[in-house]
């Protein structure tokens, strides 16, 4: 029982590294299934995994009151972050065996099943993940070396242990620095605030429709990247109102990257309301906007959320794994809509760019079939309003930073707060 304790404590100590966005604690993820394979017990093993996931998630709980707004309850919240843990840990329990030399090739095992679905829709955290700090710039190689070194660590770790920190400094002094963006490839960080989640004002996405469509006439790069879900509703009114700007801007060779939802309600594009036009009067004439109306919460509706691109090239990506229960609702036909085996790697300005949206870049599942795909840049766009004051945005932007340095490739990064 001391010893199990211990072992909980030290695997949630190192997921709470991982959860604070540090390189080092990323790095000491790969410890975790090394230290569930060597326990006595399949019990023990799996509550040494639920420590790890314990530490790592605990985001979880103020995102989900965040994200669902402030009718959730703590207890709520708790329950996402308990059944998230425990499905999490579940390999753990099926792949232990009582012979720690059999870790070798069971613990390859246990990854593999918390990275592929259905548990790779949850996958937060995944150790390998840590493969772009230990094995810079060896693509899929370092992957398997990452793959293959924990369980290598519970069946032998006297040796295995110098044998990783050799091959890991050995990569890290050979490695390449970081590729820079593509030429003409710019991202721009958007304070939009809590536009397109929630209740949302006409006024306010009217205001940021225009400052989107200045930003990018004005800037010399010729592909420009906004954040997600800038634009909260994409319809065939929203191209006619944005015709006369994409014309300047295919003219001039420029494209946008731009986040949208797609609405799928009927395929037809939603009425405009009266109170809409009053708002937008009163915006163009200048006047108050504080009693704009406000539009119902597009949770409620059927809908894709995308990367809407347009100018010089067109082309429409969708996110293949939305937040699970927030945005993708299973079971329901309201929500996001999954598309794990949708497109994600598109052709602009002589690059072949991947896109990962949000909360993909959290999970592995999405960012390794990207790459899978062969891409020369990698463009990452998120609206991190309702993550504000956590450190999703921090683990964001380290793990894709991470698997673009495995992969050594350039990546963007454009985010709205």
């Amino acid at each position: 029982m001391h010893r199990s304790s211990l072992c909980f404590a030290a695997e949630f100590s190192i997921g709470l590294a991982v959860s604070s966005a540090r390189p080092l604690g990323l790095v000491a993820s790969i410890a975790m299934p090394a230290l569930a394979m060597r326990q006595p017990t399949r019990r023990a093993a799996y509550s040494s995994a639920i420590g790890y996931y314990a530490g790592a998630l605990w985001p979880l709980v103020p995102c989900a009151r965040n994200f669902f707004g402030p009718d959730v309850s703590l207890m709520t919240a708790l329950a996402f972050w308990v059944v998230a843990c425990a499905l999490l840990a579940s390999p753990w329990l099926i792949v232990w065996s009582v012979s720690s030399r059999q870790a070798w090739w069971r613990t390859p095992l246990g990854l593999a099943l918390g990275v592929v679905p259905p548990l790779g829709i949850i996958a937060w955290a995944s150790p390998l993940t840590a493969a772009g700090l230990l094995f810079p710039g060896t693509v899929w190689w370092g992957l398997a070396a990452c793959t293959l070194a924990p369980g290598l660590l519970a069946a032998w770790p006297r040796y295995a242990f110098p044998g990783l920190a050799a091959s890991a400094a050995l990569c890290n002094a050979i490695c390449a620095p970081p590729p820079l963006a593509p030429t003409g490839w710019v991202a721009v960080n958007t304070h939009f605030g809590a536009i397109a989640h929630g209740r949302t004002s006409p006024t306010a996405e009217y205001a940021a429709a225009q400052s989107i469509q200045r930003v990018a006439l004005v800037t010399d790069a010729k592909v420009i990247v906004f954040p997600e879900t800038v634009v909260p509703t994409w319809t065939a009114a929203t191209d006619t109102f944005w015709r006369p700007t994409l014309a300047r801007l295919q003219t001039s060779g420029k494209t946008i990257i731009v986040g949208a939802l797609l609405p799928r309600s009927q395929g037809s594009a939603q009425p405009i309301s009266s109170g809409d036009l009053a708002a937008a009067i009163a915006l163009l004439r200048g006047g108050p906007s504080s009693g704009a109306p406000l539009r119902e919460p597009t949770s409620a509706l059927a809908y894709d959320n995308a990367v809407v691109i347009r100018g010089a090239e067109n082309a429409v990506l969708r996110q293949r794994v939305p937040v699970p229960i927030a945005m993708w609702k299973p079971f329901q036909q309201a929500g996001a809509h999954l598309h794990l085996f949708g497109s994600s790697v598109v052709a602009i300005r002589n690059q072949r760019a991947a896109v990962l949206i949000c909360y993909e870049q959290l999970v592995a599942w999405p960012v390794l079939v990207s790459m899978w795909k062969r891409p020369s840049v990698v463009v990452a766009v998120a609206n991190d309003h309702w993550v504000a004051g956590t450190s999703v945005p921090r683990y964001q932007r380290l793990a894709t930073g991470v698997w673009c340095r495995l992969f050594g490739l350039p990546f963007l990064s454009a985010t709205n707060l």
